[in-house]
């Protein structure tokens, strides 16, 4: 395996791999992570510790910090839409209309620099200063800010905003750690 997975020679040129969110069945999400690293696929499926209360006990477990989706590194010849499709716990690749629109490379190395040794996301803020309704912004490594409605906290490390995404609205799970007031 290369030491570089987004760069690799071929035939003397240079070809990028790009990551795309792919949509799985309910609680799927490592049985279609399987399945695709069965079919030689690169998957990333982020994880985080959440607390799950159960019968007057507390656990601590990992969860998808996206539950229903993993993430794909194809080239341009592995995009078999079809056959990612149709692989065991998943229902396919999120796309607007015929368009499938890759994730930028730098969303998935910043959530791969906050991997705990166990290979955990700690996302590192707990609580929410944020009330329903305050306008928020996002701000990530590349891109200076997109603004949104905060619309309530999930758990300690991850918010549901509103954001208006291709002139619509859509609610979107981001985590805590990337808001600030706007």
């Amino acid at each position: 395996m290369p030491a570089n997975l987004l760069e690799i020679q071929i035939g003397g040129r240079q070809v990028n791999r790009e990551w795309f969110a792919i949509r799985t069945q309910p609680r799927k999400e490592q049985i279609a992570r399987k399945h695709y690293e069965q079919q030689d696929f690169i998957v990333y499926l982020p994880h985080i510790l959440t607390i799950r209360r159960h019968a007057r006990r507390i656990d601590k477990v990992p969860r998808p910090l996206f539950p229903g989706y993993v993430f794909l590194h194809l080239f341009i010849e592995e995009r078999r839409w079809n056959t990612i499709r149709s692989t065991i716990g998943a229902t396919g690749p999120v796309r607007f209309g015929e368009y499938y629109p890759p994730v930028p490379d730098w969303v998935i190395e910043g959530l791969r620099v906050r991997e705990d040794e166990n290979g955990l996301i700690s996302l590192g803020v707990h609580g929410s200063t944020f009330k329903p309704g305050d306008r928020v912004s996002v701000v990530l490594e590349n891109l200076e800010y997109l603004e949104g409605i905060f619309q309530a906290a999930k758990g300690e490390d991850r918010a549901l905003i509103l954001m208006e995404i291709l002139s619509r609205q859509v609610s979107t799970m981001v985590p805590m750690w990337a808001l600030k007031a706007a």
